[in-house]
């Protein structure tokens, strides 16, 4: 318990913990998309016919914040993630997504559901291995040799013409191009689904569109943009999100200040006709308590909802399935402004897969996963 209270004041505060049970938003786990359940709000968006030869009407998109932390107990990890590893983790890369299985769990999920555009945030970015791994060498020669000459991570023989983590994840049939100054937050999309403006294959690091908050509290863009063109159809403005966590409150809101009003430049993030916004938001804007208390919570919730500006692709109550288990809370959130579509929670929901085993104590996170209508008269 006093791990958990002490993660909470360090991620979340004030935030209390959620005490609602996790309801299940349905799904089916094992095809390449999830059917939108049928009590969902938006359910009644057009479903292709298996074998009319017109095109698609839905695409999918996914989120995930692939990162860790050593807060949780590794003791009994399932796939073997132990807290010595969870140390290593943390202090040498900085919890981002470097573990070689985790890393080969995220391209299985790939693999099965086949999302033809992901965000991620918290990505391990192995250009860092030809800086971090000498100076490991001259300060902990054994820790050198699990973090930098193992194959348990990334950074054995890795040389600057390497492959990244995003694209060994991703595999070769997506674009991809990272937030400017983060190349942790990238969007992929699927060649035989459309483009990635400015990107042709990638990784193209700096490639997304974005920049630091007008106030300067923090370095890079956080809040980035990506231009897809669907293959024979409209343009879709996906906005790749991950908010600055725990009680810097202010820096957080002018994240989201970027996102809905001005990222600097005299226009938002979600500047186009058609937005989708997901990524790792740092808020239960569900959670009484944040919202009421946190106010980056209540500038989300004056954006986000039923008659507001923005409405809930993901689960749009505190009923949902938790996106961050161990602290019972939602943290990761789809949304648009003209397009209607539902998720799942993968390896939540009921019927869905976990890029891990279920107990693993390496996500944090879990991915959310959601089928999306393109705009009425516009498909591909």
């Amino acid at each position: 318990m006093r791990i958990r209270v002490l993660l909470l004041s360090l991620l979340l505060a004030p935030l209390l913990l959620a005490t609602t049970g996790c309801q299940d938003n349905g799904g089916n786990g094992g095809d390449a998309s999830v059917d939108i359940p049928r009590d969902a709000p938006d359910a009644d968006i057009p479903q292709d016919a298996p074998d009319a030869d017109i095109p698609p009407s839905t695409f999918t998109i996914m989120t995930f914040n692939v990162g860790t932390t050593e807060w949780m107990p590794h003791e009994d990890d399932p796939d073997g993630y132990s807290s010595e590893l969870a140390s290593l983790q943390s202090s040498f890369f900085g919890n981002n997504l470097a573990w070689m299985p985790a890393a080969e769990g995220v391209r299985r999920l790939i693999d099965q559901y086949r999302p033809d555009v992901v965000a991620f945030q918290e990505l391990f970015f192995d250009g860092d291995c030809a800086t971090d791994c000498p100076k490991l060498l001259q300060k902990d020669p054994d820790q050198y040799a699990v973090a930098c000459d193992s194959d348990a991570f990334p950074c054995q023989g890795w040389t600057p013409t390497g492959d990244i983590t995003v694209r060994r994840v991703l595999g070769p049939d997506y674009a991809i191009a990272c937030a400017p100054g983060h190349p942790d937050n990238c969007v992929g999309v699927r060649h035989d689904f459309g483009t990635l403006a400015g990107c042709t294959d990638g990784p193209c690091l700096d490639g997304l569109d974005g920049m630091a908050p007008p106030n300067g509290c923090t370095k890079g863009a956080r809040v980035a943009t990506a231009v897809v063109q669907v293959h024979e159809g409209p343009e879709l403005t996906v906005v790749d999100v991950h908010t600055t966590a725990g009680t810097n409150i202010e820096c957080r809101k002018a994240q989201f200040q970027q996102v809905f009003e001005d990222r600097g430049d005299g226009k938002p993030a979600a500047f186009g006709a058609d937005n989708l916004v997901l990524g790792d938001m740092n808020i239960d804007p569900f959670d009484a308590s944040q919202a009421k208390y946190d106010a980056s919570a209540r500038y989300w919730n004056d954006q986000v909802g039923d008659d507001k500006p923005f409405r809930y692709l993901s689960s749009s109550g505190a009923s949902g399935p938790y996106t961050h288990p161990f602290t019972m809370t939602r943290l990761d959130h789809v949304i648009s402004d003209t397009l209607a579509g539902s998720c799942v929670v993968l390896g939540v929901s009921e019927g869905t897969t976990a890029p891990l085993s279920t107990d693993s104590t390496f996500f944090d996170h879990r991915p959310v996963f959601c089928t999306v209508g393109l705009p009425t008269g516009r498909t591909r």
